[in-house]
C-alpha cells in the first residue's frame, strides 16, 4: 500500500493530525495483510518526530520527507509505478498523481471540493477508484460540485486519538459553573480569507456584559480583530492568546464553559472534538460539516452565521444546567463516534475496498 500525504509530521492541523491517525490505521491493516506500507509526505522535513514510526506495527512503513518539493514528492511515489499497488492519496490536490495507477483513492477533507476544482484536478479526482469524505456534506460536495459518481464515495470520519482523549481528563475542570461571568472561548487559525466567525462574536458582546472571551490562534487577520474589539469596546474582555502549546491548549479548555466557533469554514471542526472531550458544549454555525458533530440542541447550539444569532446563542448558554447537559451529551457521542477505534473501521473498510478494485 501506497499512502501520498500533505503533511504528517511536524505541522499543527486538522489534516496533519488526520494523516497520523491514517498511517496508523494503514499500518495495522498491513500487518494484517502481510503487506508493506509506503509514506510519502510532501511538506515535511526529515527528522522531525521519529518516535511517531517507532510506535507503528512491525514491519515499520517506509518513509519519505520531500522538504516541500512538488517534483520529489511526485518522483517518489512513481518510483512505485511498476508494482502498481494500491494509492491512497491524501488531499484532492493531489489527485492528478494518481491517475497513471491502476487503483487510486482520495480523501478530501471538506472546504477543498466546496467549489469546483481546476479543471486537471477535477477529471483527476473523478478516475478515483474511491473518493473518501470526512462528512455527508463532504460527500454530497464530491458528486455535486466535482462530479465524482456516488458509487465511487465513501465516509470517512476525524477522530481524537488517545493522547488527546488522556490529556483532556487530565485537565483539572476549572470553569466554576456558578460564577456570575460566562467565558467562551474559540480555537482557530486566524487568515483573512477563511471566515472562522471571531468578528462575529466580538460583535455579539456589547450586548452580552457579563462574557469574557479568549481565542486561541495566529494569523494574520489578528491586527484587523484586535482593532475590531477596540472599535466595539469589548477589548478589555477580550484575549488573544496566540498560538498554544497542546498542554495550554487544553488548560483553556478546561477554564472556558464553552467553545463558541461559528465558522463557515469547517469541512468537519475536530476542535469540536476536542471541546467535547473537556464536556463543554459547542456553539456552531450551520454551514458544511460543523452540524454533522455539533448535535443542535443535544451537544450545543448551531446557528446561522450572523452576530445576531450567536449574540442569541451565547444568550442561552449562560443557563449552567443547559450547559452542563450538552456537555455531558456532547462528551458521550465523542466516545461512540468519533474515537480511534471507529475511525480505523472506516479506514480499513476504505483501504480494503481500494486493494479489493483490482
Amino acid at each position: 500500500m501506497l499512502l501520498g500525504l500533505s503533511s504528517l509530521l511536524g505541522a499543527p492541523g486538522g489534516i496533519p493530525s488526520f494523516n497520523r491517525l491514517l498511517v496508523r490505521a494503514a499500518a495495522e491493516l498491513a500487518q494484517r495483510h502481510r503487506q508493506r506500507l509506503h509514506v510519502v509526505a510532501l511538506t515535511d522535513q526529515p527528522g522531525v518526530d521519529p518516535g511517531f514510526f517507532a510506535g507503528l506495527p512491525s514491519p515499520l512503513p517506509t518513509y519519505v520527507a520531500c522538504h516541500g518539493s512538488r517534483l520529489r514528492f511526485a518522483h517518489e511515489l512513481l518510483l512505485h509505478l511498476p508494482a502498481r499497488p494500491p494509492l491512497l492519496l491524501g488531499h484532492v490536490n493531489l489527485s492528478p498523481l494518481g491517475v497513471p495507477f491502476r487503483r487510486f483513492g482520495v480523501i478530501a477533507h471538506g472546504t477543498d471540493v466546496w467549489t469546483p476544482l481546476p479543471t486537471l484536478r477535477r477529471l483527476a479526482l473523478q478516475q478515483a477508484s474511491v473518493a473518501a469524505g470526512v462528512s455527508e456534506h463532504t460527500l454530497h460536495s464530491l458528486c455535486q460540485v466535482q462530479g465524482v459518481l456516488p458509487s465511487r464515495c465513501q465516509r470517512l470520519v476525524n477522530a481524537l486519538d488517545e493522547t488527546s482523549l488522556a490529556m483532556a481528563e487530565a485537565t483539572v475542570q476549572t470553569a466554576d459553573e456558578r460564577g456570575e461571568r460566562l467565558r467562551v472561548l474559540s480555537i482557530t487559525r486566524l487568515h483573512p480569507d477563511e471566515p472562522k466567525g471571531i468578528d462575529l462574536v466580538l460583535r455579539s458582546l456589547p450586548s452580552l456584559p457579563r462574557i469574557d472571551y479568549e481565542v486561541v490562534g495566529e494569523g494574520d487577520a489578528l491586527p484587523a480583530l484586535r482593532a475590531l474589539a477596540d472599535k466595539l469596546g469589548v477589548a478589555d474582555r477580550v484575549r488573544f492568546l496566540g498560538r498554544l502549546s497542546e498542554a495550554d491548549k487544553h488548560a483553556a479548555l478546561g477554564r472556558c464553559h464553552a467553545l463558541v466557533l461559528p465558522s463557515s469554514n469547517e469541512g468537519f471542526g475536530i476542535v469540536y472534538l476536542e471541546a467535547m472531550a473537556h464536556r463543554k458544549p459547542c456553539l456552531a454555525a450551520r454551514v458544511g460539516g460543523a452540524p454533522e458533530v455539533v448535535l443542535h440542541g443535544q451537544t450545543g447550539l448551531v446557528v446561522e452565521p450572523t452576530w445576531q444569532a450567536v449574540r442569541d446563542g451565547l444568550d442561552r448558554l449562560s443557563e449552567p444546567a443547559l450547559r452542563q447537559q450538552f456537555g455531558v451529551a456532547g462528551y458521550r457521542r465523542l466516545h461512540e463516534h468519533f474515537t480511534y477505534p471507529a475511525f480505523a473501521r472506516y479506514v480499513h473498510e476504505l483501504l480494503t475496498r481500494l486493494t479489493e478494485l483490482a
